[in-house]
């Protein structure tokens, strides 16, 4: 065959090719490979050192930031079964029984119907609350509960230096054990002396998912993963309990580990990523791919009154001076990242308790609807108007709206509902109803 024959052969091939991707559309030309680790990450960053929130520093105020809000993005959150979230865990390495035993603890502190603690005692019960604020499209809030389900040992079978595909292979196999179950969440945590990708460099810990496959069952399942600083990157991953930015002395920690006490912080951040996103199309701002989710957009909020560099004001155990904000199961203490408030778009640490005082009236619930979408129908406008303008200068017909600028209102106008709706149970079958009339609208 001769030079030109073949070259004609591969240019044909070639344009066969390009337009089979056409036809099947760009997510076929661009899926994975099927032995490549399919999943949507999330980071969590340790505490930046500039400035992010407004503050005011020796009676100057610093610029105001817009208000932070975490956008619903249609996908589903996990609610669990019967108001509960099982919980499996795999202890990657030498963890020694004192710790162990202190991230028991922490797991059965989500929901301890044995302790009775003081209405005034901020726990970690309450704390999760927060989470219930956070509702899929059918107006079904993430799961009350979290109850430990499982735990599993692993003596470095893969080694000591992991990469995230070694992790979801752990999950995995796992399942033979704990069972496939899209509802429950897995968990990975790393011991001090394993090396995982990515680790100190710029995340604590990710959360994932499988997509489904014969040993998930054929589910999606969030998972994700842990490691202990202790001996890596104290300073980042276990602040503030190792001095680190413009913190020069670190804090004590209630369970007298650095690494431990550190891990709880980022394992409480990824959970409530897991529970309010699980799979990466949820309530998130940002890239999709490392989006700022639901402790995440209050990172390094640990108690009222912080800025980058100081934690807050914070509880102080005092027979041993040890900084925390929570109590736990058998009256542990901890310290959780607060979390942001879909009902105040504000970074809370404990629940608030019933809102029932809060009814609207029907005209007010619609005006305060009105408020919320109307920053985004102007924004419509103008944009339409100058994509008009350029098809004018093209001599192009101009339209109405275009069909992004219909749906980027339809989503603000749901996401407007939904943070109105959060403060007036009376109407909770109204916006239910109206969700779900515009999310069956057909847009031209």
């Amino acid at each position: 065959m001769s030079k030109l024959t073949t070259m004609s052969v591969v240019l044909f091939s070639l344009i066969g090719l390009s337009l089979l991707q056409i036809s099947l559309g760009t997510d076929a030309a661009q899926a994975p490979a099927a032995t490549s680790v399919r999943h949507h990450a999330t980071a969590f960053l340790h505490p930046r050192d500039m400035a992010t929130r407004k503050k005011s520093v020796g009676g100057f105020k610093l610029v105001e930031e817009p208000t932070l809000i975490l956008d619903y993005h249609f996908g589903p959150v996990m609610t669990g079964r019967d108001e509960m979230i099982k919980l499996f865990v795999i202890y990657y390495g030498d963890f020694t029984k004192p710790q162990r035993q202190t991230l028991r603890q922490f797991f059965k502190s989500f929901w301890h119907p044995k302790t009775q603690f003081p209405e005034s005692h901020p726990t970690v019960e309450k704390w999760w609350q927060i989470t219930r604020k956070y509702v899929d499209l059918y107006n079904v809030p993430v799961s009350r509960n979290i109850v430990a389900a499982g735990e599993l040992f692993d003596d470095y079978s893969m080694g000591k230096d992991l990469n995230q595909s070694n992790i979801q292979d752990l999950v995995v196999n796992s399942m033979t054990k704990f069972g496939a179950d899209a509802r429950s969440m897995y968990l990975v945590l790393t011991a001090d002396d394993v090396l995982v990708e990515g680790f100190c460099m710029n995340v604590c810990g990710t959360h994932f998912y499988t997509f489904p496959s014969d040993e998930t069952s054929s589910q999606m399942i969030p998972y994700g993963w842990i490691g202990n600083p202790a001996t890596q990157c104290p300073e980042f991953c276990s602040w503030p309990y190792a001095a680190g930015g413009s913190l020069q002395k670190a804090l004590i920690p209630p369970n007298g580990d650095v690494g431990v006490d550190g891990m709880i912080i980022t394992i409480a951040n990824i959970m409530a990523g897991m529970a309010t996103n699980p799979y990466g199309n949820a309530y998130y701002q940002g890239d999709a791919g490392m989006p700022l989710e639901a402790a995440g957009a209050c990172q390094g909020i640990y108690g009222a009154g912080s800025y980058p560099g100081y934690p807050g004001e914070l509880l102080v155990d005092e027979a041993t001076g040890a900084s925390f904000n929570v109590f736990g199961a058998k009256n542990t203490k901890f310290l959780v990242p607060w979390i942001w408030h879909p009902d105040t778009l504000m970074c809370a640490g404990q629940f608030p308790g019933n809102n029932s005082g809060l009814e609207l009236s029907p005209v007010d619930w619609w005006q305060q609807i009105y408020v919320t979408a109307g920053t985004s129908e102007s924004l419509g406008s103008s944009k339409r108007q100058h994509n008009n303008v350029d098809k004018k200068s093209k001599g192009l017909p101009v339209d109405s709206g275009d069909r992004c600028h219909k749906m980027y209102h339809m989503k603000r106008l749901i996401n407007a509902v939904r943070r109105v709706s959060s403060i007036s149970s009376d109407y909770t079958v109204a916006v239910h109803s109206f969700q779900l009339i515009l999310s069956s609208m057909q847009v031209p």
